[in-house]
């Protein structure tokens, strides 16, 4: 009797480190499809981005840009044109989107906005102006 509950532990140990390791490994490639769809299109527009400046967390997309220019809107309306682009393919289930932009001006600032992933994708798709998206993701 003790070895059969040894045998259904451990079998239950395995298991649970089996799930875990293809969990992670489909989650990684998640975040590798959307990395790929979000540079590629942003660079069409001169903009870098690498690994690190698009993470999903808890089902939030965070995409940091680094620029030098001071059209902060513009380029939030890109960022989030670019998820929006890589998420009409995607299959996963997002709750937020963030763009981060990081700007040299006097030292260095940093602007923060986020929106909900259906107004995101709408965005994307042309059902919204970006003045339509603004006001919806401001109030």
């Amino acid at each position: 009797m003790k070895n059969q509950l040894i045998y259904i532990m451990n079998f239950r140990f395995r298991f649970a480190v089996i799930l875990f390791i293809l969990l992670s490994v489909i989650f990684s490639r998640t975040g590798d499809i959307l990395f790929n769809s979000i540079e590629s299109h942003l660079s069409k527009y001169r903009y870098s981005l690498n690994k690190s400046d698009v993470a999903v967390i808890n089902g939030i997309i965070r995409v940091k840009i680094t620029s030098r220019r001071t059209n902060i809107k513009s380029q939030q309306l890109l960022g989030f044109f670019s998820v929006g682009r890589a998420l009409q393919s995607s299959s996963t289930h997002f709750r937020e989107v963030q763009i981060i932009i990081h700007y040299e001006l006097r030292g260095g600032q940093k602007v923060i906005m986020k929106a909900p992933v259906d107004l995101v994708i709408k965005l994307s798709q042309g059902n919204l102006s970006s003045e339509q998206f603004f006001d919806k993701i401001e109030n």
